[in-house]
């Protein structure tokens, strides 16, 4: 995740996009927060029930949802170049699982053709 943020925003910097990096240097944090949130939740649901800890993560997925929009509204004020910034920093996680889905897929796909 810290390589694809540095790529962001090397990517910002290189193209002048100061706002953009900035945005994904706010987005940061929170984005690891999430990211610490959501382990701890997947450690500590082990003892509930499959009822009570779908409820207990559609919770979490919730807040997580609220206060992603309020960032990303608070962001459009400051203009697209720090929205995208922004948007680009909250979504870092979701392109890391992607990442490494290829990174595994991949492979496996070329031995099933050989």
């Amino acid at each position: 995740m810290l390589m694809g943020a540095g790529v962001l925003i090397g990517g910002g910097l290189f193209l002048k996009e100061l706002s953009f990096s900035l945005g994904v240097l706010l987005a940061l944090p929170v984005s690891f927060l999430f990211q610490y949130w959501l382990e701890r939740a997947v450690e500590r649901t082990g003892h509930l029930s499959p009822g009570r800890a779908y409820y207990t993560f559609l919770a979490r997925a919730l807040a997580r949802m609220s206060v992603s929009f309020f960032l990303l509204v608070l962001a459009a004020v400051k203009g697209p170049a720090f929205l995208l910034g922004v948007l680009g920093g909250l979504i870092l996680p979701m392109l890391a699982y992607l990442a490494e889905a290829v990174t595994l897929f991949v492979p496996a796909l070329k031995k099933s053709r050989l």
